[in-house]
């Protein structure tokens, strides 16, 4: 388990870290020039380069969609109700989103934005190229939460995870760490362990066999 939650963290730390330089590129393309198509053509080619999204959009001031990489023009849409734009505007840094339906695609993604400039930059993200697939594990489940404990993406995907999973005393006092409780109806082993990069928790848990003990040390 710890090994999966290792990978879990490193292999989103390194997607949201190519994320957050994309869209740093992405608001230098629109400082160098206005001419809508070429930001539209020069997002298409970022968003092809970094796995998993989809594409990236760029919202202006008053929440209106002003470039789609995968379409131009873009859709005649207004954002500013959105969490991930509301939160982009009050708050420096990459924000990590929950998932959303797409509002012309009917197709559910993770929003990663931040605040450029006058304008919010996001990526479409596919939520579930943000964990390893642990196909070695028939009772195992890993977790990618916010610090909210809302869910950013699981495996299996219709995983539940316990909406106070966040609530373990263990978890909320330190960086990483481990311990046993009932978890969706068994009893498990809990992991654990908090991004040093962005603002997410890694959770796996595995179902206690019969009998197992759990922080014996004989030595």
């Amino acid at each position: 388990m710890r090994t999966t939650i290792a990978l879990n963290r490193l292999s989103a730390e390194r997607i949201f870290l190519a994320i957050d330089h994309a869209l740093d590129t992405a608001g230098y393309t629109i400082k160098m020039t206005s001419n809508k198509r070429v930001v539209h053509e020069e997002f298409r080619e970022i968003a092809e380069r970094l796995p998993g999204v989809r594409a990236i959009i760029l919202i202006d001031p008053s929440g209106t969609l002003t470039i789609d990489s995968y379409q131009h023009p873009p859709a005649d849409i207004n954002l500013s109700d959105r969490e991930y734009v509301q939160r982009a505007q009050q708050s420096p840094g990459l924000f990590i989103g929950t998932t959303t339906i797409g509002r012309t695609s009917g197709v559910p993604f993770l929003p990663v934005a931040k605040q450029v400039g006058d304008n919010v930059v996001a990526a479409i993200v596919a939520p579930h190229f943000l964990i390893h697939e642990e196909g070695r594990c028939a009772d195992c489940v890993s977790a990618l939460l916010r610090e909210d404990g809302s869910l950013i993406a699981s495996f299996p995907p219709a995983a539940e995870i316990p909406d106070n999973v966040l609530s373990l005393p263990l978890i909320n006092k330190g960086l990483e760490g481990s311990s046993s409780s009932l978890f969706s109806k068994t009893d498990s082993i809990i992991g654990w362990r908090r991004s040093d990069l962005y603002p997410f928790i890694v959770l796996g848990a595995r179902g206690l066999r019969s009998g197992a003990l759990l922080g014996v040390n004989d030595r």
